[in-house]
């Protein structure tokens, strides 16, 4: 009974053991949502432990890399976006770099997601290939996946390990359209007379975006740029620094119609009218 006992005990400690080993290249995710699109990365993140050798020797010259371990690193979007100059459509690829010791390497984005980091892919019709510029940086020990930078209209996503880096440019599709032509914005330019406020609405077209802006100053509101989100309605959009900043689809301006003609604005927060005005 004493022996059986032993031996139950020692198979549940073997089983625990197993299920919460240390990994040399333990498992991580990063993941940046720009304007609903949802960018994921996720990989095995190797350590130098002192290696130099990394680029040319552990991983070979002119052969294809995922830039991880184990399971070849993957990338998720959900929904096309731009990278690299790439049109990517939707879905999960695996990562692959080919090194090479002068001048760009190549980054491969593969549709087989699920490849173990030893299946060194060979160039597929499939497959979606780009140059990419290596860079010196800051040693880092543990191989590392990161979004340094964002704006409303993408992504830096960068990749470190030793001294070596990359960055790839990911630019999203924009949920609401940021321009608009001359004939779509003529209806709208203008300016309204704020009921009850003694200031104006004005809207104008500056280099395809519809501007709207409280004159004088409304407290709390900038300048905006309105984007179209419906038939005669635009979103808030935050413009700063002459760039968009931000936008908010709960606040918008509403154009309302006598006619054909537009006639007057509501500017809405949700449910609630914060101001509305009559065409001059």
């Amino acid at each position: 009974m004493r022996r059986t006992l032993i031996a139950t005990a020692a198979l549940l400690l073997g089983t625990e053991s197993l299920s919460a080993q240390i990994l040399a290249s333990e498992r991580a995710m990063v993941s940046q949502t720009v304007d609903g699109t949802r960018i994921t990365v996720d990989y095995s993140r190797p350590r130098a432990r002192g290696r130099t050798n990394m680029y040319g020797g552990m991983e070979r010259w002119g052969r294809a890399w995922t830039p991880g371990a184990d399971d070849a690193t993957t990338l998720e979007v959900s929904k096309p976006v731009q990278l690299l100059g790439l049109a990517v459509p939707k879905g999960k690829y695996s990562v692959w770099l080919v090194l090479r010791e002068h001048g760009p390497w190549t980054f491969v984005l593969d549709p087989r997601a699920g490849l173990f980091h030893t299946a060194h892919p060979d160039s597929t019709s499939q497959q979606l290939r780009a140059p990419v510029t290596p860079r010196q940086v800051t040693h880092t020990d543990v191989l590392t996946w990161s979004f340094p930078a964002v704006s409303p209209s993408g992504a830096t996503l960068d990749f470190r390990w030793g001294t070596m880096g990359i960055e790839v440019p990911i630019t999203v599709t924009p949920t609401l359209p940021l321009t608009v032509t001359a004939a779509e914005a003529a209806p709208y330019l203008g300016e309204y007379e704020v009921t009850g406020r003694g200031s104006r609405f004005v809207v104008s077209l500056q280099n395809g975006r519809l501007i709207g802006r409280f004159e004088p100053r409304v407290a709390g509101v900038e300048e905006m740029q309105l984007l179209p989100s419906g038939p005669d309605r635009f979103a808030y959009g935050l413009w700063r620094n002459g760039e968009l900043w931000s936008t908010n689809a709960q606040l918008q301006v509403r154009f309302l119609r006598t006619g054909e003609r537009v006639s007057g604005f509501e500017y809405v927060d949700g449910s609630s009218v914060m101001a509305r005005g009559t065409r001059r």
